[in-house]
């Protein structure tokens, strides 16, 4: 029987887990560390859940609050150590007031050629993005890649340890719940019932796993992605008030 079936009926996703599978088998073989390319958050959540995995894989992503993430594969106590097999890019409009968004970095990108797998995290910063990239087509972009949107860049390559941080914001909102749908809806200006549809269709993260359940409980630490809008931290309960109603802290990025 294969294996694949007892995790999902869907072929796409069987067909991931067959070739996380030929990467354990690579690397038994040649006693050596494998990497996929970047998973979303879905995919990885799915081949983490793989019992017959268990021990042999860890998804990395070049920072803590990654969200597409490798899949490395290590099956042997004498694997030494290798170069992660992918580099983090900065793109820098010459026009200073330039804003590039990540749909804008996205597209520049797909425009190329660059199938998504290939792409990481797009974290764009003003004038300014970085993104990271598998290495082996970070010539191609450096030679390519000249313009985001209609704006003129200057694409370089950049040390992992040169990640910028994202601007971020802090607010106090007032809620009735900790609710997915009410820190969705207080956290990027959304009715409450617009943000339970969007979470019902899928377009939220809940640390790094899309959730469908408008009704799941948060907690403070816990990370938000909302596909299209941004990403929010939940930060500290800080009182409540006469008619029950939680203060709570959000930690946006901007």
């Amino acid at each position: 029987m294969d294996f694949t079936e007892k995790y999902t009926a869907d072929k796409e996703q069987r067909l991931l887990l067959k070739r996380i599978n030929d990467l354990v088998q690579t690397s038994r073989k040649q006693y050596a560390v494998t990497y996929s390319s970047f998973l979303d958050p879905t995919q990885q959540a799915l081949v983490l859940s793989v019992t017959e995995f268990y021990g042999l894989i860890e998804m990395v992503g070049g920072y803590d609050d990654a969200e597409r993430r490798l899949c490395r594969v290590r099956t042997d106590d004498y694997n030494t150590e290798t170069p992660l097999p992918f580099c983090l890019l900065t793109a820098e409009a010459t026009d200073k007031t330039a804003v590039l968004s990540h749909r804008d970095v996205l597209g520049a990108l797909m425009g190329l050629g660059i199938k998504r797998e290939l792409i990481g995290d797009i974290l764009p910063n003003g004038h300014a993005a970085q993104f990271f990239c598998l290495s082996g087509i970070v010539d191609y972009l450096l030679t390519n890649l000249t313009k985001i949107g209609r704006y003129t860049i200057v694409l370089s390559h950049t040390d992992t340890v040169d990640l910028v941080p994202q601007p971020t914001h802090t607010r106090t909102v007032n809620v009735s719940a900790l609710r997915l749908d009410c820190i969705v809806a207080e956290g990027f200006g959304l009715s409450r019932t617009k943000a339970a549809e969007a979470i019902r269709k899928g377009s939220v993260s809940l640390n790094w796993v899309i959730c469908c359940d408008p009704s799941q409980e948060v907690k403070s630490g816990d990370r938000l992605s909302f596909r299209g809008k941004g990403k929010l931290s939940v930060g500290t309960l800080s009182g409540i008030s006469k008619k029950g109603r939680l203060f709570l802290e959000l930690i946006v990025s901007v």
